[in-house]
């Protein structure tokens, strides 16, 4: 009986330092969820290699990124993303990818698109965000004049609290989560040995691997005053 032929992917799933724990979670799922309907169209799908970045799009200097390009060009296999702004939110470091010789770039919410096509949807996306905050900045500058006040006065004290409690939930789930990782699980191992277990997120729900990182990340850092 012949070899079954795939078709892999090297799949990168990025989300920005700026955004809450929840909302992180949130992003992760999502792009899970669009990356898995474009990997059912396609023939014998198979994930070599998966990465997470935790990262702003428009930095220039990514090393997650380019882990996941040195392992698309050691498999042959395109590099996945669910959308343009995952991959890069500057222009020109889109440019640069969608020109490298030995990377193929796929979007799950563009199937079809080929690379010179992912780079025009950049460049369109960029003009949008800039058309976006201007007639932004222009709005909030008409209501100032009006009077109008914008921000939370409460805003600082209700991050600190945030921040200790998830400081809090943090270490007391830290020396679970450590040995586990001692004991060379991945991070979506140890989401799954939490998730078995019926231990949920501060929020309530299941874990997600940048929810480990975190909690690492954030059990080792002092407590704030």
């Amino acid at each position: 009986m012949g070899q079954v032929k795939t078709t892999d992917f090297v799949v990168l799933l990025r989300i920005s330092t700026a955004k809450s724990g929840g909302a992180d979670s949130l992003g992760i799922a999502a792009q899970r969820r669009d990356i898995d309907l474009f990997l059912r169209q396609q023939e014998n799908p198979r994930i070599v290699a998966e990465f997470i970045e935790v990262e702003s799009g428009g930095k220039s200097e990514r090393p997650v990124l380019e882990q996941a390009l040195t392992a698309a060009r050691k498999h042959r296999c395109p590099l996945l993303v669910q959308k343009v702004c995952r991959l890069t939110r500057d222009v020109e470091t889109l440019g640069r990818l969608t020109k490298m010789k030995g990377i193929q770039i796929r979007i799950a919410s563009i199937p079809n698109a080929d690379n010179f096509q992912i780079h025009l949807f950049g460049i369109l996306a960029a003009e949008e965000r800039r058309f976006i905050q201007t007639r932004t900045r222009a709005a909030m500058a008409e209501a100032k004049l009006r009077g109008v006040k914008f921000g939370n006065p409460r805003l600082a004290e209700m991050n600190k609290i945030r921040k200790r409690e998830a400081k809090t939930f943090a270490d007391n789930n830290s020396k679970l989560i450590q040995l586990l990782r001692n004991e060379g699980k991945t991070l979506r191992e140890i989401c799954e040995v939490l998730n078995t277990s019926g231990i949920k997120t501060r929020t309530g729900k299941s874990f997600y691997p940048i929810q480990v990182h975190r909690i690492l990340k954030r059990a080792a850092e002092p407590v704030a005053a």
